[in-house]
């Protein structure tokens, strides 16, 4: 496991080094462009009255979902769109899926927001820019997010250790293949719940990527990477992101 781990960290920190340059670039450019970040709440139109705010909108708009008795899970759907120079929403898609239903009801939501939105600016001129929005369905008495993210990597991470157990062994190759496969089938889905319940969380994402390893999928491998190198990024200019994300929070009876 520390093979791996190694392996892992020396991939992440000399993928880093040489994206230092082209960063040092990005940064400048940014330092030097004014950018205002798209506003919910405010037609095109002045006249009108504003709507609020997202989280209200939302409230509203998926407030029936409360009713139902359907639900016997929670967790967080995000759903990334562009906001278009006139207001408009487009391309939305879900990038953290819960269930059918309520991704689908998430993205309904953000598609009628169409014209809500006051576009963000790029020194000064209206532009298309990509808005990230997370809708956390939570149930009152139950554990919290955070605490549930907590133990299901946990069971990732142990399965993960008992596939380097397995390796050590003196058992035959192809007993041991099959149990190291089963292994990291569990983890693989440990880790899928654990995201339901904190998208985009360093530990998650780095722990996919060692499991895709384990089961020779490399270029799922490759992927996790380089959603773990962006997340780095985005947590190094975080008050700079702060602007392209929102949460609302919609409880379930």
């Amino acid at each position: 496991m520390k093979k791996i781990s190694l392996a892992l960290v020396l991939m992440l920190f000399s993928i880093s080094i040489i994206a230092q340059e082209e960063e040092a670039i990005k940064q400048k450019f940014i330092e030097e462009t004014l950018i205002e970040a798209p506003v919910f709440g405010s037609h095109m139109d002045a006249t009108e009255a504003t709507q609020g705010t997202l989280n209200q909108y939302l409230q509203q708009e998926l407030s029936y979902l409360a009713q139902n008795e359907y639900f016997d899970n929670e967790g967080i759907v995000a759903v990334e769109f562009i906001i278009k120079s006139n207001g408009d929403v487009s391309n939305a898609r879900i990038s953290n899926s819960l269930s059918d239903v309520l991704d689908q009801a998430v993205l309904d939501a953000i598609n009628n927001s169409s014209q809500l939105w006051r576009p963000g600016k790029i020194n000064g001129a209206a532009t298309d820019m990509e808005k990230t929005v997370f809708v956390k369905f939570d149930i009152p008495g139950n554990a919290t997010h955070n605490q549930l993210a907590i133990d299901y990597l946990n069971r990732a991470v142990k399965q993960v250790y008992g596939i380097e157990y397995l390796q050590q062994l003196p058992i035959a190759m192809d007993k041991q293949a099959r149990k190291t496969s089963r292994k990291a089938r569990y983890a693989e889905s440990y880790l899928a719940k654990a995201e339901q319940y904190k998208p985009n969380d360093l530990s998650i994402t780095f722990w996919q990527a060692k499991v895709y390893e384990l089961q020779g999928r490399n270029e799922l491998m490759h992927q996790q990477l380089d959603k773990y190198l962006e997340l780095v990024h985005y947590q190094q200019y975080e008050e700079n992101l702060m602007n392209e994300y929102d949460m609302a929070v919609i409880t379930l009876k």
